[in-house]
């Protein structure tokens, strides 16, 4: 998400907006830090509260800031709430958001391929974490997470650590790292079950599940983690929602 140059063109709220996702990227506003009132934004940025009150509703909309009564407009922090919220769109044969838990199955540490090099811009056989996580609904398996992270990003990430986590994974990179997953893409599609997802949802090698591909990104459009997700689709379903909700 990087910041814009301004330009005459360019909405004022926008530049302010692009301002304080600035300060966001660079911690001068950290998760769980209160911004500092509308009449002081607008002198720091050198327009109207007017102004200022549209981009901080623009990154409200975005879940970057979040409104709570009596404390004003903080940064986000990705509490459970918020991360299922944003990111976790699945429901169970009655449309219901569903819960799940998660269990770490491995955790390794493995050179990038020439994919993940790229992706991540570090160098071919550089360091990344790879862990396989099982998530399940009710006590039934019904999704295995497969994750790279760079270790460039995550100095001196260990199994035991990501298994002791509180919360979410997002949650999770931004308390310890202060790494904010700002924006992801998916790509969804059919897969064959191999031996390892299979055993892990009690199905024969080669039965179809649902494969969802996702790239974490923090700010400047910086990959920071790549998950390929199997889901039991017995048990759920992918649910995407856009546009305006009442």
């Amino acid at each position: 998400m990087p910041a814009s140059a301004p330009s005459f063109d360019q909405p004022l709220y926008e530049i302010v907006r692009a301002g304080i996702v600035e300060r966001l990227r660079t911690g001068v506003w950290a998760a769980g830090d209160r911004l500092p009132p509308e009449p002081e934004l607008a002198r720091l940025f050198g327009v109207g509260i007017g102004t200022v009150r549209r981009a901080v509703e623009a990154l409200v909309a975005e879940r970057l800031l979040t409104r709570r009564a009596g404390r004003g407009t903080e940064v986000a922090r990705f509490t459970d709430d918020h991360a299922f919220d944003l990111y976790f769109n699945y429901v169970d044969p009655t449309g219901a958001a569903i819960k799940v838990t998660a269990e770490l199955l491995s955790f390794a540490r493995e050179r990038a391929t020439a994919r993940f090099a790229a992706l991540f811009g570090i160098e071919r056989n550089g360091s990344l974490a790879h862990v396989e996580n099982l998530r399940r609904m009710d006590g039934v398996p019904v999704m295995l997470d497969r994750l790279w992270m760079p270790l460039n990003v995550f100095p001196n990430l260990s199994g035991q650590d990501f298994a002791a986590r509180r919360g979410s994974i997002y949650g999770y990179y931004q308390e310890r790292y202060g790494v904010s997953v700002v924006r992801v893409q998916e790509d969804v599609t059919a897969a064959d079950a191999d031996a390892g997802v299979a055993a892990a949802f009690g199905l024969k090698p080669g039965t179809s599940v649902l494969q969802v591909e996702r790239t974490a990104y923090t700010f400047q459009d910086k990959p920071v983690e790549f998950r390929r997700r199997y889901v039991d689709t017995r048990y759920c379903a992918y649910r995407n929602v856009r546009g305006l909700q009442d």
